[in-house]
């Protein structure tokens, strides 16, 4: 039986996760749970799957049941863990992330913004611990199965799919006039809301980018971004005799979630089987078809390397935290990212930081960018 530590119960990933370990109750258990603020539901969760190691990041009180985070990475570091799903929004978890890397864990990471941030420091990591890194977001996760079937000299190009977002085949002549609701409505996935305004924006795609090159060793110029607005096939791969193997399934992150509890075995996702008759329509549309800088940032950060890529994640998560607020239009998210990464082109960037040089930038760059948007 594997025992499986659960980085951000609470949100959606979390949640999903319990899902599909309780349709696997007989392979799996729950060693300890980490929420940030939702105490309520993890109370419940800790109740009902009877865990005793739970964790409150904002723990606001003396209550005894609560463990500490660092009892947590004690716990990490224990035989007690087989398997950490991180699944914290944002940059948070990244300290976690690789205190498990290093216990040679299994992790399932689910945000993108530790391995965006800090991308060669832990696959480096994870080589030196053996320790295993499945993705388990739709696109990378798609990858992961389709690189398991080649030979790594047999790969052309990875092609990530893109559902469009909210804002696909509308004629936006005025980004200031987007809504926070407009841009939560997203057409096809249920997820948290950073990720959601990511999505709109394709600053998801963006990170994804970046993930892509740590994740599997990649060359900018191997990655490339198509829109499929179905969300049918989740990331192809390329092969040199111009083949093409994809990833096809509902889009249900249960189903990600139980291929890497599982790898390399297939276990129960819950999700509802795929229809070839009721999905008998699949678009393919040139990403240029959405006027949004946001894939350009990803190329520019990876041209300048180093700390660059820390930059533009944490100009993101500020700028697209402040719109969530109401206290910033749209349009600012990209006039953030595109005047923190200019400012930091001029300062010292390192080709190959240390993850103190990486926390460093990544706070300098959220100072940038509350200073520059409290200008505007």
């Amino acid at each position: 039986m594997k025992k499986v530590l659960i980085l951000g119960s609470t949100g959606s990933v979390g949640q999903s996760t319990l899902e599909v370990i309780k349709a696997n109750n007989k392979d799996f258990s729950i060693s300890g749970l980490v929420a940030k603020s939702n105490k309520k539901l993890l109370l419940e969760q800790a109740n009902k799957f009877n865990v005793k190691k739970i964790c409150l990041i904002n723990n606001d009180s003396k209550n005894d049941i609560f463990v500490s985070e660092s009892e947590i990475e004690d716990l990490i570091f224990s035989d007690q863990v087989d398997i950490v799903v991180a699944a914290i929004s944002g940059i948070a978890g990244l300290k976690t992330i690789l205190s498990s890397i290093k216990a040679g864990k299994r992790i399932l990471i689910a945000n993108k913004e530790p391995l965006v941030a800090a991308g060669q420091i832990l696959m480096k990591e994870a080589k030196k611990s053996n320790s295993e890194i499945i993705p388990i977001d739709s696109e990378h996760c798609a990858i992961h199965q389709c690189l398991k079937n080649i030979e790594r000299e047999d790969l052309n190009r990875i092609i990530i799919t893109c559902s469009g977002g909210p804002f696909l085949r509308k004629k936006i002549t005025n980004f200031n006039k987007i809504t926070v609701e407009d841009a939560l409505n997203h057409p096809v996935w249920k997820m948290g809301t950073k990720n959601l305004i990511d999505s709109a924006s394709l600053m998801n795609k963006a990170l994804e980018i970046i993930e892509a090159k740590w994740l599997f060793d990649l060359k900018s110029e191997q990655i490339d971004v198509i829109i499929h607005p179905q969300s049918i096939i989740h990331s192809m791969v390329e092969t040199k005799d111009n083949s093409i193997l994809s990833v096809m399934s509902e889009p249900d992150m249960k189903i990600c979630i139980a291929y890497g509890l599982g790898f390399p075995r297939k276990i129960k996702s819950l999700s509802k089987p795929l229809s070839l008759i009721e999905n008998n329509l699949l678009e393919f549309i040139n990403i240029d078809q959405i006027d949004f800088p946001s894939i350009k940032f990803a190329r520019d950060a990876l041209i300048s390397g180093g700390l660059m890529p820390t930059v533009l994640n944490a100009a993101n998560e500020i700028a697209v935290k402040k719109f969530i607020n109401n206290e910033i239009k749209f349009d600012l998210i990209f006039d953030t990212i595109k005047h923190v990464m200019e400012k930091f082109d001029k300062e010292n960037s390192k080709i190959d930081p240390s993850l103190e040089q990486i926390l460093e930038a990544n706070e300098k760059a959220r100072l940038f960018s509350l200073n520059y948007i409290k200008k505007i």
